[in-house]
């Protein structure tokens, strides 16, 4: 396999959504689903990366392909641009409280992972490790001294490769239970000195 990486373009769009989706572990489809009326959330999701500005905005992914064929992806932005775009319309406010785990915890100053993921046949080629150091290597060159992440405690293949690049826990919240989300347990904080 011959892994290269680039900067998303739109057409990427749909791959971008996937890896959000897989990532956050049923947390974007709970927050989500039926915002819309009559549309799949999944095209939801798609919608949040067209905007031009934002932490969701295109300009913060990377994708990883070979040969053309899209391996998997990594949005990632400086943590303290986490409040600075506009509300988001289409999440009720009885659904933000999912997110509540999420907002307890953040390394402020550093450079947040919001989502890596990689097609499961595409895995164990060290697609996701070569995406991370990617934008750790980005990060760094812009002045960051730490990288960070939240991740469920549960999801013990994604902690694992964390772990392994370096990345230790420094905080932990109980995660919001709800019918979508695939995990329980605890959300983590991760970090890591660059």
């Amino acid at each position: 396999m011959s892994i290269s990486l680039r900067p998303a373009r739109v057409a990427d769009i749909p791959h971008l959504a996937h890896a959000l989706m897989e990532a956050s572990g049923g947390l974007v489809e709970a927050v989500y689903e039926r915002a819309i009326p009559d549309r799949e959330t999944h095209l939801i999701v798609e919608h949040l990366f067209s905007r031009p500005d934002g932490t969701t905005a295109i300009k913060h992914c990377l994708v990883a392909e070979d040969d053309g064929n899209v391996l998997g992806s990594i949005h990632a932005f400086p943590m303290d641009d986490m409040g600075d775009g506009p509300p988001d319309l289409l999440v009720s406010e009885d659904r933000y409280g999912l997110f509540e785990p999420f907002m307890k915890m953040h390394a402020d100053g550093s450079y947040y992972i919001m989502a890596v993921s990689v097609y499961p046949d595409a895995q164990g080629h060290g697609t996701g490790s070569r995406l991370i150091a990617e934008v750790e290597d980005a990060a760094r060159a812009k002045g960051f001294k730490q990288m960070s992440l939240n991740v469920f405690a549960e999801n013990e293949g994604a902690v694992r490769l964390y772990r392994s690049l370096g990345y230790v826990e420094c905080a932990r919240e109980p995660a919001v239970p709800h019918d979508k989300i695939r995990y329980g347990g605890d959300v983590l904080l991760m970090v890591r000195d660059l």
